[in-house]
């Protein structure tokens, strides 16, 4: 009975997002809730093409820390990715409420920052007496977007920034679905068990100045894989800190006026396309700020 209310949400949806222009052509974007279990629901955000769709998307769940669902950066990073002809859900797998999370304004400072640094450390806490209940936050998100028609179920990947990047390879490793997973700057004390040897291939992003997890992390997991004979990618941006390739200043700054985050972008674009089967690749990948 669950999974038929999923279906039939999840159809209607669908069915709105292709005819609610005559063009075809509107971008979509919406806050939908998933099911975890018989009451508890996650917030999600699902983006999908601003171009008319043909045929069925490869399908990219994104986790990130608490209260990232409301930081505009990731919106305006997920829209773009969806217009290279994917489609993306995007989760806080902490499941912490939205509503006691700092504003797209004001995250990053002043009271809005002393409230985030409270809630990772509440997320924190959980995490350190079990890691289940995050875990299972993405399992939800897949098999959420996987009743939706749209969804190409044998081209997923995930992607896990910070917070999210300790979860993704564990997730990995259970759901033989997940083809492909980018590791954006995750490290201790939250990384939780995964096999190298049952991983897909693997992007790894990260910047040598970052602050919150040292660029060791990243290199380690690219060891780990090199071992195990898995096929991966390690970027390791010189002088860049954490979130290199989501922030920008909202007041001063776009996108195309952060070069490593462009960079990056276009790497995470080809990557996917690669591992996923997809075709059209056409971007070039510089060797400059690759390590192996």
């Amino acid at each position: 009975m669950k999974f038929s209310r999923i279906t039939f949400v999840s159809l209607v949806l669908f069915v709105l997002t292709i005819f609610a222009t005559p063009d075809n052509s509107s971008a979509y974007y919406a806050r939908v809730l998933i099911p975890i279990d018989k009451e508890k629901t996650l917030p999600g955000y699902v983006f999908l093409p601003q171009h008319k769709i043909q045929g069925q998307l490869p399908l990219v769940v994104a986790g990130a820390g608490v209260g990232a669902t409301k930081i505009y950066q990731y919106h305006d990073h997920f829209q773009n990715l969806a217009d290279r002809d994917f489609a993306v859900i995007f989760i806080d797998p902490s499941d912490y409420p939205e509503s006691l999370a700092p504003g797209p304004w004001n995250w990053d400072h002043g009271l809005g920052y002393v409230l985030g640094s409270f809630n990772q450390g509440y997320v924190g806490a959980k995490l350190a007496i079990g890691k289940e209940f995050y875990l299972r936050s993405f399992t939800a998100a897949i098999n959420y977007m996987c009743c939706w028609p749209i969804i190409d179920q044998g081209r997923i990947a995930l992607s896990g920034f910070s917070q999210g990047a300790n979860a993704v390879l564990t997730v990995a490793c259970r759901d033989q679905r997940v083809k492909a997973v980018i590791w954006n700057y995750g490290g201790w004390p939250w990384i939780m068990p995964y096999e190298p040897y049952r991983l897909p291939p693997v992007e790894i992003f990260h910047g040598d100045a970052d602050d919150v997890y040292n660029v060791k992390y990243a290199k380690q997991l690219a060891m780990e894989l090199k071992t195990s004979m898995r096929p991966f990618e390690l970027n390791i941006y010189p002088g860049e800190g954490h979130m290199f390739n989501i922030l920008y200043d909202l007041g001063t700054e776009n996108r195309y006026m952060k070069p490593a985050l462009i960079d990056a972008f276009e790497r995470m674009v080809c990557f996917l396309k690669t591992s996923l089967g997809v075709q059209d690749i056409s971007y070039h990948r510089p060797g400059r700020h690759t390590a192996r």
